[in-house]
């Protein structure tokens, strides 16, 4: 059984060049993400025809961000990237506050003697549905291929902290009544009201979910 090269490539760092497209599973990643843990969910989906929507709801639901992509060295993969960003971009999953982020990629950089499929063509089309846009080589260097999938952790958390609302600050009175032997409270001003803040701590990781698409 074989994975899909990049997915492989991202989570150990090795290369295989031989995969079933057909094959679709998800797998786990602990990932340190400027500094700040976290657990990735890769969905790497089974190749269907654009549309169909065989499995299309239940990816659109699960993911918090996309990862679509072509080769560059395959036009009509490249217009097949188009009719999926048509499908993700079109649909809101209903569990999230904001519109989970999209990557454009263009995979096979090491075939650059067989390009069919320009870098400005790319950038164009992720632009033209307000994506970001990578072009790597599963082949290549692990680098360039942690690189997109940090991109799309990057994001997600940009999108949840733009769409996170205000977290109140919670005052309460002080009525602890006598300080403790050997601790020394400030005299509060008179007629005044000591107050206390609480701080509201966030969980050591953050999970995120991300589709890629072929």
């Amino acid at each position: 059984m074989f994975l899909p090269a990049l997915t492989v490539k991202f989570l150990t760092r090795r290369f295989i060049n031989e995969y079933d497209p057909n094959l679709e599973d998800t797998y786990t990643k602990e990932e340190s993400v400027d500094n700040q843990p976290s657990v990735v969910k890769i969905m790497d989906t089974a190749k269907q025809e654009p549309g169909s929507g065989k499995n299309s709801d239940r990816y659109l639901r699960w993911a918090d961000a996309f990862i679509v992509v072509y080769s560059i060295n395959n036009r009509l993969s490249f217009h097949e990237a188009r009719d999926y960003l048509e499908e993700v971009t079109q649909q809101k999953p209903s569990h999230q506050q904001y519109e989970p982020p999209v990557i454009v990629l263009g995979n096979k950089t090491d075939m650059e003697r067989y390009r069919q499929v320009s870098k400005a063509e790319g950038n164009s089309l992720a632009s033209q549905y307000g994506c970001s846009f990578y072009e790597a080589s599963a082949a290549g260097d692990y680098e360039g291929v942690q690189k997109v999938f940090h991109g799309a952790i990057r994001e997600i958390m940009r999108e949840r902290e733009r769409n996170m609302p205000l977290t109140p600050l919670f005052i309460s009175e002080d009525k602890s009544g006598l300080p403790t032997t050997g601790a020394r409270s400030p005299a509060p001003k008179r007629g005044g009201k000591s107050k206390n803040v609480q701080k509201k701590t966030s969980p050591g990781f953050r999970f995120f979910n991300i589709s890629k698409i072929f």
